[in-house]
């Protein structure tokens, strides 16, 4: 989502602008082009408009802009006036098509430990979003956070996902396993049928987050077919790719820790295994600080949330990590020069920044 453009609101100086620079590796993502023109629509026009070049999309092993990724399906869903063109997308995706991230996930002696693999290691095929997983008391949410700023078509993106969590889950575990509760972080669509259809169930729209929530007994059954020694292999690989820049390493803590309730610095030093002081030198010598980086996490959220769900803005300041609404409203103006209230209304006319 991007925030509208309002004379005199000025962006914050501190925040980094929406940029290009996030990269997804294409993936299941190259069937993008033929589902666009079964669905009566011009793939090449559509991508060429969201900013990719025309063989973007060609090899799965590629790599493309996150945002411009998501602005292909944003433009796609109203191209094609299918709005769960992301939920469709999202049907055809399995672990296979994933690359080396699959193969770890795959080969996984047991589901508990595939999806620790998924979320450790999902940073090898995305810049833009990161895959969680939190026990919640017997049962256990799967789900996906978009924390890069400026990302585009948060929507889709989250609604193509939460279909492939269903194909991923059946591949471990096979066709028995369904999700208690599914939850969407975006408003309530005109025709849910295509979502109860895939989901067996009713999603919970507007929710805070992206997720889908089952029985925490599935996390012990082991995955058949694992093979240890291409999970080795697999291991080797990933290791010599290393865990991607400090910023985005940073970035990535910083939306699991909002997901799980705060956003210290002390915290996020402790998931990287390093000193607090440590980490703020670092921060210091590429140019940013850990305040900078939270700041553009938390607004990047809150502009998905304004725009994308009718959540209040008591749960959107909580889901932030702040103690009242009244702190997440001085810090959104300060971000963005203007009101959440003014925002969501703006965004809900279609202005674009």
């Amino acid at each position: 989502m991007r925030a509208p453009n309002s004379p005199g609101t000025p962006r914050h100086p501190r925040l980094s602008p929406a940029n290009e620079t996030a990269r997804q590796r294409v993936g299941a993502f190259a069937a993008l082009p033929a589902l666009i023109r079964q669905l009566g629509a011009d793939p090449a026009l559509l991508i060429a408009g969201a900013g990719l070049a025309p063989d973007a999309l060609d090899a799965p092993e590629g790599r493309a802009s996150y945002a411009a990724l998501g602005r292909l399906m944003r433009d796609a869903a109203v191209r094609t006036a299918c709005p769960h063109f992301g939920l469709i997308a999202g049907r055809i995706w399995h672990l296979a098509d994933l690359g080396l991230l699959g193969e770890l996930v795959r080969h996984s002696p047991t589901v508990g430990e595939a999806l620790q693999t998924l979320t450790v290691h999902q940073h090898l095929n995305s810049e833009g979003g990161l895959a969680f997983l939190i026990p919640r008391g017997g049962v256990v949410d799967l789900g996906y956070a978009i924390y890069r700023p400026g990302a585009a078509g948060a929507e889709q993106f989250y609604d193509a996902v939460m279909a492939a969590a269903v194909n991923f889950m059946r591949d471990l575990c096979g066709p028995g396993w369904a999700p208690s509760e599914v939850f969407l972080p975006r408003e309530r669509p005109a025709e849910t049928a295509p979502y109860r259809s895939l989901f067996k169930i009713g999603p919970r729209f507007d929710a805070e987050v992206c997720a889908v929530r089952f029985p925490e007994r599935w996390l012990s059954q082991p995955v058949a077919g694992a093979d240890p020694a291409r999970l080795r292999a697999a291991r080797a690989s990933a290791e010599a790719l290393g865990h991607g820049q400090l910023i985005e390493q940073v970035r990535r803590a910083l939306r699991l820790l909002l997901l799980q309730g705060g956003a210290s610095g002390n915290d996020a030093a402790r998931m990287l295994s390093m000193h607090r002081r440590t980490l703020n030198r670092r921060l210091q010598a590429e140019g940013t600080t850990f305040q900078r980086l939270l700041d553009e996490i938390r607004f990047e959220v809150a502009r998905q949330l304004l725009a994308g769900s009718r959540i209040a803005l008591d749960d959107v300041a909580a889901t932030l990590g702040y103690s009242g609404v009244c702190p997440f409203m001085r810090a959104f103006r300060r971000w963005s020069g203007t009101t959440p209230g003014r925002w969501r209304r703006e965004a809900a006319n279609g202005a674009q920044p």
